[in-house]
């Protein structure tokens, strides 16, 4: 089994040019500690002041606490963490980057041979965008309905995370999808056929978004 792991961080303002190298210049390092926590496939981006990060941890060990090196206070806003959550040896009771909720995923990783065998990844892509408040619910509805009634139906590395209203998804290209198809846990066929047309509503346009790009937003991936 293959946990995949969703974080979102905020940038401090004036400082975005500075985090984007100095997560650039050490990117080695920065993945052999990931490492050692037994995180792996690590892929950071970043647009504006948004952060997102998404990582993968194999097999039945249970899912590290992860948060950046405590150096990367210096960029990134702070964020109150549970008072019970031991975060860190400091004792703080903040972090750096929080959890994101999964609120679609195409494929699942329980065939580890197919997600980690002859695997070509061209590029990774990471992407955001904002609902609207009184559409969250509704957007994870639908989003889940989808999920559950056509399981592995166009990229099995697709995957939406959120915190609050803003989303991050993240994709690997070229699509991968796998021929055993996981049995959904809905039988029904509700979902929309004018899907882009339903989901249309629930964005929150980025209006000075390149063209293309006023509903998902493309981040640029830092490593």
């Amino acid at each position: 089994m293959i946990h995949r792991l969703l974080y979102y961080s905020q940038l401090r303002k004036g400082i975005v040019s500075e985090f984007q190298q100095i997560v650039k210049e050490d990117a080695n390092a920065l993945r052999e500690e990931w490492a050692a926590l037994g995180l792996s496939n690590v892929s950071v981006f970043s647009c504006d002041l948004y952060v997102c990060v998404y990582a993968e941890v194999s097999g039945d060990q249970s899912v590290p606490i992860w948060d950046w090196p405590i150096s990367f206070e210096r960029y990134l806003e702070k964020w109150p963490t549970e008072p019970d959550l031991d975060v860190n040896s400091s004792g703080t009771l903040h972090r750096l980057a929080i959890p994101m909720i999964d609120v679609f995923h195409d494929g699942l990783p329980e065939n580890t041979d197919f997600w980690n065998g002859s695997r070509s990844v061209e590029e990774r892509v990471g992407s955001i965008a904002r609902l609207k408040p009184d559409k969250v619910s509704s957007y994870i509805y639908y989003h889940y309905q989808k999920q559950e009634e056509s399981p592995d139906s166009f990229n099995s590395t697709y995957l939406i995370g959120s915190i609050g209203r803003l989303l991050f998804s993240y994709h690997e290209l070229p699509s991968r999808v796998s021929t055993r198809k996981r049995q959904g846990l809905l039988a029904t066929k509700h979902s929309p056929d004018n899907w882009h047309e339903v989901m249309l509503p629930h964005f929150e346009l980025w209006e000075e978004a390149p063209e293309g790009q006023r509903l998902w937003r493309k981040m640029e991936c830092l490593m």
